[in-house]
């Protein structure tokens, strides 16, 4: 429907000496090794992961279907390119994925929906991998945990029979094992108030619904399908910075995901005038993976094999709202000394301004930083009860409810889908400093990973801003932040973005 088009996660793997010596460039045959090496850790996750090999049929239809494949073939999903060394490769990376965001994965009947390109640059000793997927298929946790198994696999040479000239047979032992969609496996009972409240607020006419969330909707970036171009920016966090972060958070018993969540609404009630927003609503991507340890799920996923629901690659995740209110959007309002125009003009004066807006600012976001992880915690603890995915059955045309959506107001200002940590050398998981990742290529023969990147495309009709964080342990904090072209003034995205770096540096500043 054109309304999305892509998500990826890309990792930085460092390549181990015995594969490239330290100073050293690969040679065609050493290329060659390290293609097969790295295709058929590959191709185990695809085995291992049914999701993976499936295609999907009637697309543009009111009820598609999931198609199981015979073969997978990795001259159509798997793309190597390679920079030279005088290239500025991180520029390079940074426009590739703003190019590829805009490029739909194409979800055919004969193929699955994803596509992995591999990036080296020639001399260098690690490979970026970058992972993209429809949505269709998988959630970003999935993402997270198709990484973490190439890693695993990259470190124990796996050998796939099934896995001859770049085409992966799939064994009949591996048919008839993907896993039903998650309202399927798991019960999802809705009370009548819930069903009623919701239903209306997605299927009511447009103009029509009320309460207090009418007014906190992003009227201020009208929806837009066309036309469909990201903008895309990333920034990242160095390690001692993030853990005095997530100190403060602990201290004020929230995490990173509060946090941002309080910090974006701040950022937007200095940033927009009252005129423009007077509130907002905010949304948080939550993992019900917690949640697929029950008997009952376990049973049914084992009907299908040995899959393991809290590690299968699927759409297992919901939704949870947040309001800002009026009232909480004025004190922040008030509170802000340095509105988004006007103040000092020459730069000293603007950055000591700037500290004492944020000092002043801060007793606002704590708390509500708390409130945030507090409504994630209940939604989970409340585990299956009144959750969007108990509506579904109500929904007999996704596409209807699309393009109806398309027609009212956009709803969410900021979301937010933190795929946490990846443990980049699980090998030697009680260090958390980074420098074992650069001792166990050292030593040979470890595969490590050095960073991960979240990026996702903007849904035409979804929140205006995307945020998306990720960090492998003991390395760098990536945030990744996106919106559709049309939806606001790219002046705005780019001071919320810069706006944001600020603050997380500011908290995160050393204390001693």
């Amino acid at each position: 429907m054109g309304f999305y088009r892509s998500s990826m996660v890309t990792c930085r793997y460092a390549i181990p000496t015995s594969l490239i010596p330290v100073g050293q460039d690969l040679g065609l045959d050493s290329r060659a090794i390290l293609e097969q090496e790295v295709e058929s850790a590959i191709a185990k996750v695809v085995l291992d992961h049914p999701a993976l090999r499936v295609g999907l049929l009637g697309e543009s239809k009111r009820k598609p279907y999931f198609v199981e494949l015979e073969a997978v073939d990795f001259h159509r999903l798997v793309e190597w390119r390679s920079f030279g060394k005088d290239a500025d490769y991180e520029a390079e990376l940074f426009k590739l994925t703003t190019t590829r965001l805009n490029i739909k994965v194409e979800q055919p009947e004969d193929a699955p929906s994803w596509r992995i390109l591999v990036l080296r640059v020639e001399g260098g000793a690690f490979l970026d991998v970058m992972f993209e997927w429809g949505h269709a298929q998988c959630d970003g946790m999935s993402a997270k945990l198709f990484h973490e198994d190439l890693l695993r696999n990259l470190n124990i040479n796996v050998v796939v029979e099934e896995f001859q000239d770049r085409v992966l047979t799939i064994p009949p032992s591996k048919r008839r094992d993907l896993l039903p969609p998650l309202h399927a496996l798991a019960k999802f009972p809705v009370s009548t108030g819930y069903a009623l409240s919701m239903l209306w607020e997605e299927l009511g006419p447009p103009g029509l619904s009320t309460g207090s969330k009418t007014e906190l909707r992003a009227t201020w970036s009208p929806i837009k399908a066309e036309p469909y171009v990201t903008q895309y920016r990333h920034f990242s966090i160095d390690n001692p910075t993030l853990q005095n972060i997530i100190a403060a958070c602990r201290k004020h018993n929230t995490t990173l995901t509060g946090l941002l969540q309080a910090l974006s609404n701040v950022i937007l009630s200095t940033r927009l005038s009252a005129k423009e927003a007077k509130g907002f609503l905010g949304s948080t991507v939550v993992n019900l993976r917690p949640l697929m340890g029950t008997p009952e799920v376990k049973k049914k996923a084992l009907k299908l094999g040995e899959a393991d629901p809290k590690r299968t690659m699927a759409n297992f995740m919901t939704l949870i709202d947040h309001e800002w209110d009026v009232e909480w959007v004025s004190k922040v309002r008030a509170a802000s000394t340095s509105a988004s125009h006007g103040g000092p003009s020459k730069k000293p004066e603007k950055e000591l301004t700037k500290a004492k807006d944020m000092a002043a600012l801060e007793p606002l976001i704590w708390p509500a930083a708390e409130t945030v992880r507090a409504a994630i915690q209940k939604r989970l603890d409340d585990g299956t009860k009144n959750d969007l995915m108990g509506l579904m059955k109500f929904i007999p045309d996704y596409r209807a409810l699309f393009k109806d959506w398309i027609k009212k107001p956009r709803r969410h200002s900021v979301v937010i889908t933190n795929l946490g940590v990846i443990d980049g050398n699980p090998f030697d998981s009680a260090s958390d400093d980074g420098a074992s990742n650069a001792d166990a290529r050292e030593e040979g023969g470890k595969w490590t990973l050095e960073r991960a990147v979240f990026s996702i495309s903007p849904e035409a009709h979804g929140p205006v801003l995307c945020l998306c964080p990720i960090a492998v342990k003991g390395k760098e904090l990536y945030i990744s932040c996106d919106w559709q072209d049309c939806a606001i003034d790219v002046a705005l995205g780019d001071g919320f973005v810069a706006d944001l770096e600020a603050w997380l540096r500011f908290i995160g500043r050393s204390t001693t």
